[in-house]
Formats: structure tokens, sequence, C-alpha cells
């Protein structure tokens, strides 16, 4: 069976090779020159490269993953793909399908991104690991799916703005930045919605983490607090999150070019997302 998904996973190219999972490369727009991530650019030079410009994006190239299709033959797969309505990689990836006739792949999108993916991507190869079917995966997978969670604090807001992402209630907040929005996804997880306003960064991360718990979020979740090169933000979040939580499991990284794209240099993303129950089973 093959484990296939982009590099919204921040899986490393490496290890994608050494896990044999098939990573696409997502691909960035700056100044009409084409960036594809980790292959042409890593996070601090994207960074770097945008401070006076703003990039624009596109999913992965059909080409890339019809590639990746026709390798595939009769093997069962599952293609990972960032969530429907916050890119364009799923339907890219249902066209694929259909023009290669893979009729044993199932194509699953995240209704998210970045760690959610992150952690899709590698349950999904280690459930493969244990022998499961193609379709007993997917149905663990949607599981985790079904129960995750994603917050967004921008520092520049004009990187979501010009990403079309924003519902109308979004896009009014452009010149609060001077407070700190918290923005989330819609109930139908296709837009980014305003979430709450604070004035400070310490507030602002205790208005997600109060939500969170809310929402049932347990040690039997994984929290990721992942970052535009913000450290100091990255640093508080995770002291905040051990005064909530002692037991939690909490991964961090820098987001993938393609992701700050839309986030903006210095932003910091904190998600939940519930954890498979051979994951829970081997907590201490």
């Amino acid at each position: 069976m093959k484990i296939i998904s982009d590099t919204t996973c921040h899986v490393s190219m490496d290890d994608a090779q050494r896990l044999d999972i098939c990573l696409i490369p997502n691909q960035i727009i700056v100044n009409e020159k084409l960036y594809k991530d980790y292959m042409d650019i890593d996070s601090l030079a994207f960074i770097e490269l945008v401070k006076n410009t703003h990039p624009t994006t596109s999913q992965p190239a059909i080409g890339d993953i019809l590639e990746c299709y026709n390798q595939l033959q009769d093997e069962p797969a599952i293609h990972i793909t960032t969530g429907a309505g916050l890119s364009s990689a799923y339907d890219v990836a249902l066209a694929a399908k259909a023009e290669t006739h893979a009729s044993n792949l199932s194509v699953l999108h995240s209704r998210s991104v970045a760690g959610v993916n992150h952690y899709l991507t590698l349950l999904a190869h280690r459930l493969k690991a244990m022998q499961l079917t193609k379709d007993e995966i997917v149905a663990r997978l949607k599981q985790s799916i079904a129960n995750s969670n994603s917050y967004v604090i921008p520092t520049d807001f004009n990187f979501l703005l010009r990403s079309g992402r924003l519902t109308k209630a979004a896009a009014i907040i452009g010149g609060f930045l001077k407070l700190k929005p918290v923005l989330t996804q819609t109930a139908d997880r296709r837009r980014i919605d305003r979430f709450s306003i604070s004035r400070t960064w310490p507030s602002a991360i205790k208005t997600i983490l109060d939500d969170l718990i809310k929402r049932g979020v347990d040690f039997k979740h994984k929290l990721y607090v992942l970052h535009a090169d913000n450290p100091d933000a990255v640093q508080l979040a995770k002291q905040l999150i051990q005064q909530r939580w002692q037991q939690i499991e909490v991964e961090s990284f820098m987001l993938a070019p393609s992701m700050i794209s839309h986030g903006g240099p210095g932003c910091l993303v904190i998600q939940s997302v519930l954890k498979d129950e051979t994951d829970i089973k081997n907590l201490p």
C-alpha cells in the first residue's frame, strides 16, 4: 500500500523517502518565480524573500500528482490532501485520480493543514505497517479528522487577506493588528473566520486554550504549536499549555514556505487532533 501526502504535512523529504511516502511539493510564486516547498527554498529563506512582497500559492502541480499515481498500477493507496476549500489540492487530486483510472486509490482531505496533516500522514504509515486494509486506515484517519481544531494568530494580516480564504467578518479586522486577532475555521472547515481579538500574546493564546478545554481536548489529543520564525510565541504557548495539561503531547516546528505564504511571517498556529486508539493505548 502506498501513502501519498503533500508538503503541508511537514514531513521532510528525507523522512518521506525513508518511510516510503510519496511526498508531493506545494508550489509558491514570488515575483513571478516558482518555488517548490523544501526543494527550492526553506522556510527562513522564504521569510527573508517575502519581506517586501506578497507571494501567491498554488496547489501541488497536477503533473507531480500524476507522476505519483502512474507508479501505483494496481497498488492500494491513500492520498491525504489539504482540506477542501482551504486549497484546490483535493479537487486536483480527484481529477488526477479520474485521469489515471486509479480505482484502488482513496483521496482523503484532512479538513485542515499542517500539524493535523502531519499526524494523519504518519498515522497512516504506522497503520499500514500493522497491515490494516486501506478502508480500515481511512476509517481510523477520519476519526482523528473529525476531532481536530485549528487556530492562527497572524502578525501580518495582509498575507491571510490576499489568500482569499477569509470570511467578510474576518476581513474587517485587518486594521486591528496592534491587537492580537485569533482566527479559526468556519463550521464547514472551508474558510477562515474571526474567533477573538486580544490585546496581548498571552491573552490570545489563553483564549485558544480555553476553547480547546471547552471542546474536550485532553491527554488523548495531540497539540501542535507551529510558527513562522516566532520562537518567543512558541515558548510562551508551551508554557501556558503546560499549566493547563501536564501530560498532553505537544510538538512544534516551523511552518513550510507554502503555509507561511498564507499565515505570514511571525504567525503562530495552534492545533489539536485526537490520537488514534493505538497511540492512546501506548500512553504511560
